[in-house]
């Protein structure tokens, strides 16, 4: 019996884990400063549907968005895990590809014009 290799483990992993609400919360209450859980009402987080992560980085990157009251205002939390062995140089630019691509997909879905 030959066994059946799972693709991306690390992406079903951080996907079936953290897509559970409680999970999210929990992880950000324990990870993320006070001085920024101030401004965040866990009791708002959803999870969006949506994922930002090019297929050419599928193997590299697990992503899940959040929308969730910040300060009194409707924001963002987004996930992004790290699969990789060595750091990438152009992590900084492919996350504000991503950024600039949940706010394009915000303005399409609300038909909002710039």
């Amino acid at each position: 019996m030959t066994a059946k290799r799972i693709k991306n483990p690390h992406d079903k992993f951080f996907k079936e884990t953290f897509s559970h609400i409680q999970v999210a919360k929990n992880f950000l209450h324990h990870y993320l400063p006070q001085e920024v859980m101030k401004f965040l009402d866990l009791g708002t987080l959803e999870l969006q549907k949506d994922s930002f992560i090019s297929k050419e980085m599928k193997e590299s990157f697990s992503d899940l968005l959040f929308s969730a009251d910040i300060n009194g205002r409707e924001g963002y939390v987004y996930f992004l895990f790290d699969h990789t062995r060595f750091p990438d140089k152009t992590f900084a630019l492919q996350l504000l590809k991503y950024m600039a691509e949940i706010w394009d997909t915000k303005i399409r879905k609300e038909n909002v014009g710039i």
